[in-house]
């Protein structure tokens, strides 16, 4: 009678599981149910709630760095516990008609690194890229990016 009691529960749970899923079938659907015809719907406007859009004369977004200095510096973790990827910007990015991209081979992507920072005794090279939204229509401002960083950090120890 026990074991009918612990099968029975069971039974009823999968049955209740089961036709949840097929009473909500259809309701919600995904891409693997398409293709779908396109629709566009009006922005709703309650989105954007209380944000504003900075101009670009801004005292916050403006460039703090002179020349080739890092910025937009960012840590990221790795794929494995014992790296991380450290990337950086350097040069400004470019608007407009006649641009000329910077040459990230001529900007060396090292860090060097240890448990001190008086004492830096590992060094991780890594390779830097640009890249370019060129536009070939009249009216339209291409763009290209200043130098973006990326350095893999390995060897890292816990809680250092």
């Amino acid at each position: 009678m026990k074991y009918f009691g612990v099968v029975g529960s069971i039974l009823i749970w999968f049955l209740v599981f089961v036709s949840f899923v097929e009473v909500n079938k259809g309701q919600i659907l995904t891409t693997l149910d398409g293709p779908f015809k396109p629709v566009t719907v009006p922005l709703d406007q309650s989105f954007r709630g209380h944000a504003v859009d900075l101009p670009d004369t801004d005292s916050r977004v403006q460039r703090t760095v002179e020349g080739f200095e890092p910025e937009q510096i960012s840590v990221s973790l790795s794929a494995s516990y014992h790296s991380v990827w450290i990337s950086w910007i350097t040069g400004e990015y470019q608007i407009g008609d006649n641009i000329k991209p910077l040459d990230p081979s001529k900007v060396g992507s090292v860090v060097q690194y240890g448990k001190d920072k008086s004492y830096l005794r590992r060094k991780a090279i890594g390779q830097s890229v640009i890249y370019n939204q060129l536009y070939p229509f009249e009216g339209l401002q291409n763009y290209t990016s200043g130098i973006i960083h990326h350095v893999q950090l390995t060897g890292m120890l816990a809680e250092t």
